[in-house]
């Protein structure tokens, strides 16, 4: 039996099935597969053709700028080399300041992360002391603390900020 027969008999089951139990009409899915996989497929080539363009065309751009560079330092006089500060005796050797080279490249950028983020809330600070000088004229010392009293509607000066102790010097 073909495909379509096959299709036709289920099509005559289901009519005969509906009469009287209130099904008006029954849905067959029909052999739709195929038809997604190649909708698929070339979905696929088309985006591998358009990336294939993609990096051609910046390649193409890659050589003319790579042409026009080696024009370039005809022109441009070479940088001065700079100096040799430290020589290594081994790999080893190089190895182990690289780690700590690395160390502190790493701590120097959280140092900047932190001290922009330090900055940031700085002008916070500002700002709500601006708010709060201008709406209830009030400048807060902040080397004081304070106790806002919510019954009484009041804030108190308590005493002064703990002195933290001076860091050790650095060697």
């Amino acid at each position: 039996m073909s495909r379509a027969e096959s299709r036709d008999n289920i099509l005559r089951a289901g009519r005969r099935a509906s009469h009287g139990s209130g099904v008006e009409k029954l849905n067959v899915k029909q052999g739709g597969g195929a038809v997604k996989k190649i909708m698929v497929l070339v979905a696929l080539v088309a985006f591998a053709a358009g990336i294939i363009f993609i990096c051609s065309d910046t390649a193409i751009a890659a050589a003319k700028d790579k042409s026009k560079e080696a024009a370039v330092p005809a022109k441009v006089a070479a940088a001065p080399e700079g100096k040799v500060v430290c020589k290594f005796k081994d790999k080893d050797q190089m190895t182990e300041f690289e780690q700590l080279y690395v160390a502190k490249q790493a701590t120097f950028g959280r140092m900047s992360v932190l001290q922009a983020y330090f900055s940031l809330e700085q002008n916070n600070l500002q700002e709500i002391d601006k708010q709060m000088d201008k709406k209830f004229n009030f400048k807060m010392d902040p080397s004081k603390m304070y106790d806002l009293n919510r019954d009484a509607m009041e804030i108190k000066e308590v005493g002064d900020v703990p002195k933290q102790p001076a860091p050790a010097a650095q060697q």
